[in-house]
């Protein structure tokens, strides 16, 4: 186990290295499938192709948002856009609740059992440093979580993390993430793919 723990510890800036760039290919990836899917020109054929995978596309989709928590590869609004996307506002949006909701709750027990060099293996040196001070803050780390919850520019997921690490009880972390977060993840999710979709209608009324 001691010998496990110092291999990660040892390769933990490469893999953070390989996950930014798997991420950034995959946004890439994501970007050509928008663009030769025509998806803002006819949406409801993009999503009439994923139904016909049947129950297996929002199954796999979940697994990807959960998966996408815990192992943070893409920013998490790409992959919440693109549930939205490929599903329909409705069950779009409850896979994307659903899946981070699971993963960030993944993440709060992961925290709890293995400490900080689990909370810390995923993220760069520079994002720890920046907010690992908050875990002995006690009721201030909880409202600082409920902005995190609810205002975009925070690493939700590593903040998820720390709940972990602090005294919070599990009640807590799935009440102040139910009360904050299905609301405003929609919100940032619907933001900017209804500006995209203007933008498209913008472009091609030229």
């Amino acid at each position: 186990m001691d010998r496990l723990k110092t291999l990660l510890k040892t390769y933990q800036k490469l893999v953070v290295q390989i996950l930014s760039i798997i991420g950034f290919a995959v946004i890439i990836g994501i970007g050509i499938f928008i663009i030769k899917s025509d998806f803002f020109g006819n949406p409801a054929k993009v999503q009439q192709w994923v139904a016909g995978f049947g129950s297996i596309a929002p199954l796999l989709f979940l697994a990807l948002s959960f998966t996408q928590v815990v192992i943070p590869v893409l920013p998490g609004n790409v992959s919440t856009v693109v549930g939205v996307m490929l599903f329909g506002i409705g069950l779009g949006s409850i896979l994307n609740i659903v899946g981070i909701f699971l993963g960030s709750l993944a993440n709060f027990w992961l925290a709890k059992k293995y400490g900080r060099p689990f909370a810390r293996y995923f993220v760069k040196d520079d994002t720890y440093e920046k907010y690992i001070g908050w875990v002995n803050k006690g009721k201030r780390f909880e409202r600082f979580f409920v902005i995190s919850m609810v205002f975009p520019g925070f690493p939700d997921d590593f903040i998820c993390l720390i709940a972990g690490l602090t005294k919070m009880t599990l009640k807590k972390f799935i009440l102040y993430f139910l009360l904050c977060k299905p609301i405003t993840l929609t919100i940032y999710t619907l933001v900017p793919l209804y500006g995209m979709s203007y933008l498209y209608d913008l472009f091609h009324s030229f």
